[in-house]
């Protein structure tokens, strides 16, 4: 958080000896408060004076590395606004799907295998499930160790290994080291135990309590003992009262300062009932986890909580888009459709996507919008029948084909005579007002 200049006045020595190349410490405090100076340009600032700035300055929300170092883990946390719209959230939460401890070692690989297929490419960008559960309750500590190694071996994720005895634990977290995986989870009969097991193998925790004032006892009490890297783990399954508690947490870390509390959650969402998972699991992306637990890998639950995730992490203030250029769908020959639209991500994706579906190669002339869709471009004067003749010249799309048919959104159906009148493209062509017409209205121009 930002220190205020009389805070960082008293971390001064505060003899005014002008060796920062200021008269005064109070002068200096304020230079380093508005971030022209840093603290460190005095050269007699005390040790415990270094450590409390950097504690004081520290994001109020702690950044939680999960799994192997580098890209192939995964960061959670350091979120700093309350609400989307005050800036932008930062990370979106990790799926993660259970791996029940009852299932046999087929069946576990075979589950495994649904989690390392659970990859997705939507408006160009790839979604997936990015965590896999492993379940080791009721197993000896060998068995829980093999199973979690096992898995390791071909498991495209990190591991969150679920459990709550603590030599099970140790061996499972032994057995994959190196995976760094997330320890689920300690609670106040266990934490000594899950917490030395956290400390020594340098894993990130989860850690619950009944309530927050226990919550935060507890991860202090973590800290002290070396576990620094922690989660707070809340029941999916009451979700009014979680989504309260979760929040609450967040604004005593983001608003009030509290350390304890400042660190991203973890909700556990896992029912049989897969509809029911599926609310808890959107609920929760929204409000406020950092990693959600769920049971079931069906495509059809995971793709509605995927796309909430990826539509709730976009930076609001930045629009979605894709270059403004010539794309080619399918085997694209001069006898091929020409289409044009935007280049808002969404608008242009839902184009090609039926374009493909359609199964006829075609062109899409994309016309630069600013990142506006049809309708809001040609309100907001960002899309006009100039600009799309400027981009089909800019884009030489009269030299891939040797017809002059264009086929423009339907929604625009008054682009059609001034394209006609002022360019070489003399048939325009008017097409669906929806994209999901355009393969139909593809079939019956070709028959």
């Amino acid at each position: 958080m930002a220190l205020t200049g009389m805070a960082i006045y008293k971390m001064l020595p505060r003899t005014n000896c002008g060796d920062c190349g200021f008269p005064t410490c109070m002068a200096f405090a304020m230079q380093v408060a508005s971030k022209q100076k840093a603290l460190t340009d005095c050269p007699f600032l005390s040790e415990d004076a270094k450590s409390e700035a950097a504690d004081a300055s520290a994001p109020p929300m702690k950044l939680v590395h999960l799994g192997p170092a580098g890209d192939a883990g995964i960061d959670i946390g350091q979120e700093t606004v309350m609400f989307r719209h005050e800036e932008r959230f930062h990370r979106a939460p990790a799926l993660a799907v259970r791996i029940a401890a009852g299932l046999s070692d087929d069946d576990a690989q075979a589950k495994l295998t649904e989690i390392n297929d659970a990859v997705f490419t939507r408006i160009g960008q790839e979604i997936s499930v990015r965590l896999a559960a492993v379940e080791i309750g009721g197993m000896s500590a060998d068995d829980a160790a093999a199973r979690v190694k096992a898995l390791a071996e071909k498991s495209r994720t990190p591991f969150v290994i679920i459990g709550e005895d603590a030599a099970a634990m140790e061996a499972a977290v032994k057995a994959v080291a190196d995976n760094k995986p997330l320890i689920y989870k300690a609670t106040e009969q266990n934490a000594d135990a899950f917490i030395k097991i956290a400390a020594d193998a340098k894993c990130p925790l989860a850690v619950s309590a009944e309530s927050l004032e226990k919550l935060a006892d507890l991860t202090k009490a973590a800290k002290d003992k070396g576990a620094d890297d922690l989660l707070l783990a809340f029941d999916g399954h009451k979700m009014p009262q979680t989504v309260r508690t979760i929040t609450s947490a967040r604004r005593a870390a983001l608003r009030k300062g509290v350390r304890a509390l400042g660190y991203p959650a973890v909700v556990d969402v896992s029912c049989e009932n897969t509809m029911k998972e599926t609310v808890l699991a959107g609920t929760f992306a929204a409000k406020y986890a950092g990693v959600i637990i769920m049971n079931n890998a069906d495509p059809a639950e995971l793709l509605p909580v995927l796309t909430t995730i990826q539509n709730i992490y976009t930076d609001p203030q930045v629009p979605n888009t894709v270059e403004a250029k010539l794309y080619e769908v399918g085997n694209v020959t001069e006898d091929s459709p020409v289409l044009f639209t935007t280049n808002f991500s969404l608008t242009y994706f839902s184009v090609e996507g039926e374009v493909e579906r359609s199964k006829v190669p075609c062109y899409i002339c994309v016309v630069e919008t600013e990142g506006l869709g049809v309708l809001n471009a040609y309100a907001g004067d960002k899309l006009s029948p100039e600009k799309v003749v400027q981009a089909l010249d800019e884009q030489k799309v009269a030299d891939k084909v040797k017809h002059r048919k264009l086929i423009i959104p339907g929604l625009l159906p008054a682009f059609k005579a001034e394209i006609e009148a002022t360019s070489e493209w003399k048939e325009v062509l008017i097409g669906p007002e929806n994209a999901s017409g355009i393969p139909v209205f593809l079939a019956d121009k070709r028959n």
